[in-house]
């Protein structure tokens, strides 16, 4: 379907072409002087920009007319890139809207003046102001298409950046801490003294959670997690919950900036635990209320053979004598307490712990009257009952 413009008569162009010069230095200079954001100077990127889309959009009007028929070379993206210039300076389209209207007026007022000199019709005149409006909305929406288009890349870009500065306050590296320094203005996030990193599972859903802008996020992969600044002054929690609802969230201890990766690594350790039903799966998951667990596993290896050296005694014992007294041991240690506290403890009689105890006694002999020893030996019966099977792989394993 043909435009307005394309439907006048061909020759009004020849007409109308020797006027275009004036005109597109007149419209530049009245932008310019009406408008402050474009009163820039020429030579410059958005001088050029503007006098590249007034001189354009002119010669295109005109071609137009003359040769309604004739395929014509995508000129859209000059005004797209208008567009995207103003998003890119962080104003609104206003400006932008405001200089395609006056420049629809200068070109008006010049039309006119070329009227009463060359004796258009009335009727043509108005198709010509017709067609003037027409052209001037199909113009500011090709900027409006550019403008939404860099909003949305450069959120994405923010987006990307802001992924960045988690993984980089993550590193143990210190060139990745000196990269996050440079990278927290571009990502709009100002660096705290302290924060928190909170690891996350999906449980149900497949939405990205809306977090406010101060919440540092990054949902994709294995290693989903936040970054959240001053956790211990702000309650945040409770701005994000109905949004992380989808989700297991383990929050890592709160550390000083340059400690980021000890709560990253520490709320890894506790997410871990949890899927393994070691911590019980709360909502959310707090390492502050599971440091003494954390730390009798933060080395695996190193709790191994402190359950292999110190429960030596025990190893050839059958698993469910090595639990008895393993039980007992504990309660003991743990209490220092006589035959009938420990039993209460236990829920059995105080005859079966005197004598569970002298077995105990013959087992682990002077380890039990070393402190050291002792110490080490309720470490190790605690981390045991940490690491030990689950219930039903247990019975599996002694009905074997």
């Amino acid at each position: 379907m043909r435009t307005t413009a394309e439907r006048l008569p061909r020759e009004l162009a020849t007409l109308i072409r020797p006027q275009l010069a004036p005109l597109a230095e007149d419209i530049v200079h009245t932008i310019r002087a009406t408008i402050p954001e474009y009163a820039k100077p020429l030579d410059g990127c958005y001088g050029q920009a503007i006098r590249l889309g007034v001189d354009q959009a002119l010669k295109q009007f005109v071609d137009r007319i003359a040769e309604p028929d004739r395929p014509r070379a995508d000129f859209a993206e000059v005004y797209r890139q208008l567009g995207r210039l103003e998003a890119s300076e962080g104003r609104s389209l206003d400006s932008l809207q405001k200089a395609y209207r006056l420049g629809t007026r200068v070109a008006w007022r010049h039309l006119i003046r070329f009227r009463q000199r060359s004796g258009l019709p009335t009727a043509m005149m108005f198709t010509l102001g017709e067609a003037t409006l027409a052209y001037a909305d199909e113009l500011i929406a090709l900027s409006v298409e550019g403008y939404a288009d860099m909003q949305a890349r450069s959120a994405q870009g923010l987006q990307r950046r802001r992924k960045r500065l988690v993984r980089l306050l993550i590193s143990e590296e210190d060139r990745d801490r000196a990269e996050a320094a440079e990278l927290a203005a571009p990502a709009r996030w100002p660096l705290p003294a302290q924060l928190c990193v909170v690891m996350l599972d999906r449980v149900s859903g497949d939405s990205v959670p809306e977090l406010p802008d101060t919440v540092l996020a990054d949902f994709q992969g294995a290693q989903a997690c936040l970054m959240v600044p001053d956790p211990d002054a702000a309650d945040w929690w409770s701005r994000c919950a109905d949004a992380l609802s989808g989700w297991r969230v383990v929050i890592g201890p709160t550390t000083a900036l340059s400690d980021a990766a000890k709560s990253y690594r520490h709320a890894q350790l506790a997410r871990e635990l949890v899927r393994r039903n070691t911590i019980e799966d709360s909502s959310p998951v707090r390492c502050a209320d599971h440091l003494s667990t954390l730390w009798l596993l933060t080395d695996e290896f190193l709790v191994e053979q402190l359950i292999r050296t110190r429960l030596a005694p025990l190893a050839p014992l059958t698993d469910k004598q090595h639990k008895r007294l393993g039980e007992t041991l504990l309660a003991w240690l743990e209490t220092r307490g006589g035959a009938p506290e420990i039993a209460a403890r236990l829920r059995v009689h105080p005859q079966t712990v005197r004598y569970r105890m002298r077995q105990v006694e013959r087992l682990f002999g002077d380890q039990l009257r070393c402190p050291d020893a002792r110490f080490e030996l309720e470490v190790a019966l605690r981390a045991a009952s940490l690491i030990e099977p689950p219930p039903q792989e247990q019975e599996d394993r002694e009905a074997g």
